[in-house]
């Protein structure tokens, strides 16, 4: 009765409104208020909408607690973090010295971290931090006050166990870990309150040289990595939860601090460099430096601002005066019974004919995920720009983006045109970076379909390469490469360099960092030059006899790379293959080679390291094309302990032999938070994935819907009620 009685007054509410002065029913009027109730219940839809959206905003930010964030208004010198339960406590703070000696190009680095606990607790710093790509990293230090105890290498388990045993126990002690060939974990037992603890690391590499010019980076920052699959059990280590694709998430996801609060992680560096020819031009692309020549070719650099934030990678570039480089260059190191060799050849680059280079298909892959928010995503779409005003008649291509899901421009890739080119153009410059980073789904198109003509086809992937599933996705390109040749391009202040120049190198391709927006056009230039020269192809190096050699096949190079193997035999080959290495290989059509002198052989340290990373780098490649796990692991291990090299199945660990920390006394483990890189945006305090903002607008906008859809119907039931 009641609710009858609710829907006669209605009734006569809504007849009321809608009859005139005379009596008569009033359309307009009706028409008025129709539009009134339904402006009314979509403004209190859009209301309820918003509600959910900031209840599942702070749902997020709880579940997110134990990731941890800086909170604002810090003191000089501290570090306040904020859990889920919103306990408000210092954190151990991180300061970083690196030395490097490069000589020729061949660098050693020492990278000091010193953890500092400005507590009175006892604490356990946990450092996820990055290094190049290919650091071999060989030895271990750590110092208290006057004590120095210096790190032995082992298997990882029984270093994980050694540590945790001495951890448990009292004593100090530190643990360094391998989670990628370019992500590394310090584990830091027993800081005392008000004490600290110095960690020396040191670890050898080469430097890359394309175009004429040498170039070192050190990177200092992580983008965050995006994680596919579904989450599982609570994290062990310091970042999110493992995921059914990155069964390690939680290890290579270490908490950021929020950008409103400032930067952490103060870095100081100095470089003493022996180039051993006259330079024309030496650089540092984002840091100012200090330069003072030492005399014959020596300089000393350091940065100019003193100590920088570990927010954007560190990038040195010097080039040799016009003729004064060398050509060739045979580095040797002899340890007992063997030596080890380091070649480094330099092709002749070949002038430009002018003549038009062949017709191709070229397929562009743009990431356009959340992680490429900010200065990324306006490079990658200058640098798109740029590749597509290259294209010429006779060409084929194609665009594709992906970030949670694909688009492709085309289905297949489509002759170019002018129709095709402004398709092309209104597709890029719509581009917007959002959601998550499922880059597989857009290789498998990139790489899908059989060769129907003799034509050179090639992938270009633009990407920050911020994923945790590099070996899943290295594999895929491994068994679809085809004919084709993968050049892959790293967009942003701090890009996953593993990941570029793995894919590159199972690609067949080459790969180019851009860091600054202002070097799109230069950086696209000289990859152009590769697109448009062929490769050279067939490239043999001729060793003593018995000589254990990697990479065993040489890969084809590009415009401007040179030949780099390494190799171990017998001490007394060498002289007795002729005194000398010879490489040879094939250049359009014509034969190029090289002889190099053992005479001209420059004594240097560390080369051994170098050939143990060329081959353990070698074996985990095998293993990502699915040579037996068991098989591959026994390899590394023994090439790893025996040259005391750090890899994804060995650590270095170091205890010392006292107690310090009382029995009874709580042991507080501090996850040490990084910085976003410069110019990322939309990381701040959120899940450690590229997707934060996007589900929330996802849920935000999904309840919006259903409010929508309720108010409709309400809408109707009143309709019929009248």
């Amino acid at each position: 009765m009641a609710s009858a009685a609710r829907t006669a007054k209605a009734a006569d509410l809504v007849a009321g409104e809608a009859t005139g002065r005379d009596g008569r029913i009033d359309g307009t009027r009706i028409l008025r208020n129709e539009w009134r109730t339904l402006v009314r219940l979509l403004l209190e839809g859009f209301a309820a909408g918003l509600a959910v959206s900031v209840v599942l905003a702070l749902a997020v930010f709880v579940v997110t607690g134990p990731a941890l964030a800086a909170t604002a208004a810090n003191p000089p010198g501290a570090l306040y973090l904020t859990a889920a339960g919103g306990e408000r406590r210092e954190s151990t703070l991180v300061f970083t010295d690196v030395g490097m000696t490069i000589t020729g190009m061949i660098a050693r680095v020492s990278v000091t971290q010193r953890f500092v606990n400005p507590t009175d607790e006892w604490r356990e710093g946990v450092y996820v931090f990055p290094l190049p790509e290919k650091a071999a990293v060989d030895h271990l230090r750590m110092r208290v006050g006057e004590r120095a105890i210096d790190g032995e290498i082992r298997e990882r388990g029984e270093a994980q166990r050694a540590y945790s045993t001495a951890k448990h126990g009292g004593y100090r002690a530190t643990l360094v870990e391998q989670e990628r060939a370019n992500l590394f974990t310090t584990s830091v037992a027993n800081v005392g309150p008000r004490d600290e603890v110095a960690v020396t690391i040191e670890y050898q590499q080469t430097l890359r040289y394309d175009d004429g010019t040498f170039h070192l980076r050190f990177p200092l920052a992580i983008t965050p990595r995006y994680v596919p699959g579904g989450r599982g059990a609570a994290a062990d280590g310091p970042g999110s939860a493992p995921a059914s694709a990155v069964p390690d998430a939680d290890r290579i996801t270490p908490p950021v601090v929020a950008q409103a609060d400032g930067y952490v992680l103060p870095v100081r560096l100095v470089i003493d460099l022996d180039a051993g020819f006259p330079l024309a031009n030496l650089t540092s692309a984002h840091h100012p430096l200090r330069i003072e020549a030492r005399g014959e070719h020596r300089y000393r650099l350091e940065l100019a601002d003193g100590a920088v934030p570990a927010a954007r990678d560190f990038e040195l570039a010097f080039t040799p005066d016009a003729g004064t480089g060398p050509r060739t260059a045979l580095f040797t190191e002899t340890k007992g019974s063997k030596t080890y060799a380091l070649l480094v050849a330099l092709p002749p680059t070949g002038a430009d004919t002018g003549a038009p280079r062949p017709a191709r298909e070229i397929t562009y892959v743009i990431d356009t995920s959340g992680s490429m928010e900010g200065v990324s995503m306006t490079q990658a779409r200058a640098a798109l720009q740029l590749a597509l005003d290259r294209l010429q008649p006779g060409d084929r291509f194609n665009v594709i983006e992906f970030n949670s899901h694909t688009r492709s421009l085309f289905a297949a890739p489509l002759p170019y045109d002018a129709e095709t080119a402004r398709r092309a153009r209104r597709f890029v410059g719509d581009l917007r970076a959002r959601g998550g980073t499922e880059m597989l789904p857009a290789l498998e198109i990139a790489l899908a379909g059989e060769r129907t003509a003799s034509i050179l086809r090639q992938v270009v992937f633009l990407t920050d390469g911020a994923v945790g599933n590099e070996d899943a996705i290295l594999r895929l390109v491994g068994e679809r490469i085809g004919d084709r040749r993968l050049f892959t391009v790293g967009i942003g202040p701090a890009p996953n360099m593993f990941f570029m120049t793995k894919a590159a190198q199972f690609g067949r391709g080459t790969y180019t960092a851009i860091g600054d927006v202002r070097a799109v056009e230069a950086k696209m230039t000289a990859l152009f030059r590769k697109l448009d020269h062929p490769a050279l192809t067939d490239l043999e190096v001729a060793w003593p006899a018995g000589a254990d050699v990697w990479p065993r096949i040489v890969p084809d190079l590009y415009a401007g790379e040179p030949v780099v193997v390494s190799a171990q035999f017998n001490a007394d080959a060498l002289a007795g293959n002729g005194g000398n290495v010879m490489v040879s290989g094939r250049r359009a059509g014509s034969v190029w080679g090289a002889l190099v002198p053992s005479a001209s052989a420059a004594p240097a340290s560390g080369v051994g390291v170098l050939w143990a990373r060329a081959k353990i780098a070698a074996l985990m490649d095998a293993g990502r094309r699915g040579a037996p796990a068991d098989e591959v692991r026994a390899a590394v291990l023994d090439v790893a302990l025996t040259h005391h090299v750090v890899s994804r199945y060995t650590s270095l660990v170091a205890v010392d032999v006292t107690p310090v920390r009382p029995v009874g006394a709580d042991l507080r483990t501090d996850p040490v938070a990084g910085n976003i890189p410069d110019g990322l945006t939309g990381f701040d305090a959120l899940p450690q994935t590229a997707t934060p903002a996007s589900l929330l607008l996802i849920a935000g906008g999904l309840a919006l819907a259903l409010t929508a859809v309720l108010a409709w119907r309400l809408r109707d039931q009143r309709t019929a009620a009248v």
